[in-house]
């Protein structure tokens, strides 16, 4: 029987490009603002992240630490804001946080969340920095991990085993629900894990990308899939 059904975040239950977007628009305008003003662009990022990768290859999966180090070596280019860079890094890290939990849920992703947690314990395990607990849905759900707190990210197996020993439950007993064949649906299948891909539909041949347990191109059919894997596998919930 099904206890535990965990989730990617970005691109699973929200599009993940305009929430970033938008994030960084609120840090540029943030930065914009300071006396004297930060320059800020994407030509910045890409300047210092392979310099601090190579110095910090962990940060290439601990993100907020990533963007926060270049935001120090950006805060150093302005003779003014040198002594006080790493304040400024702090503050702006929290404005881009805030934006980067201004996210739009797809179509469906409440109503099924909200179902399903009437059931089963949920949980959110992530590559990237959102915060669930921070959003309108972080009721519904028991706990979250991220790469970042595990140490390891998607595909590696880390962060579904710590899942599994945070609740206390067996791989059988699992469900686990994204939208990359690889990062999401063949990791967490290699333990034993039942999975449900949301797929983009017509982007790739659904069947032999993945060897996802149910595949799903909406999420107003999650519910659906997860009663006919408990009927396949298991026993619906009493």
């Amino acid at each position: 029987m099904i206890k535990l059904i965990g989730f990617d975040l970005d691109n699973t239950l929200w599009p993940v490009k305009p929430v970033i977007l938008y994030a960084e628009s609120e840090l540029q305008k943030h930065l914009g603002g300071l006396s004297p003003a930060i320059p800020y662009s994407g030509a910045h990022l890409s300047t210092y992240r392979s310099e601090i990768l190579k110095e910090n290859p962990d940060f290439a999966f601990r993100l907020t630490d990533l963007r926060r180090a270049m935001l120090v070596k950006i805060a150093m280019e302005v003779p003014a804001h040198r002594a006080h860079a790493e304040a400024v890094a702090d503050t702006a890290m929290a404005v881009f946080l805030k934006a980067r939990n201004a996210v739009t849920y797809y179509p469906g992703a409440e109503a099924a969340l909200q179902e399903l947690s009437e059931n089963y314990a949920l949980c959110a395990l992530t590559n990237g920095n959102a915060s669930v607990e921070q959003l309108s849905i972080g009721p519904l759900f028991s706990f979250a991990l991220t790469a970042e707190q595990v140490g390891a990210p998607k595909p590696k197996p880390d962060i579904f085993v710590a899942a599994l020993d945070h609740f206390g439950c067996k791989p059988e007993e699992m469900i686990y629900v994204g939208d990359d064949p690889l990062l999401d649906i063949t990791a967490s299948a290699s333990l034993g894990i039942f999975t449900i891909w949301l797929s983009d539909r017509g982007t790739v041949s659904a069947e032999s990308a993945t060897p996802a347990t149910e595949i799903i191109y909406d999420l107003s059919d999650l519910t659906a899939a997860v009663k006919r894997i408990n009927e396949r596998f298991g026993m619906p919930p009493q």
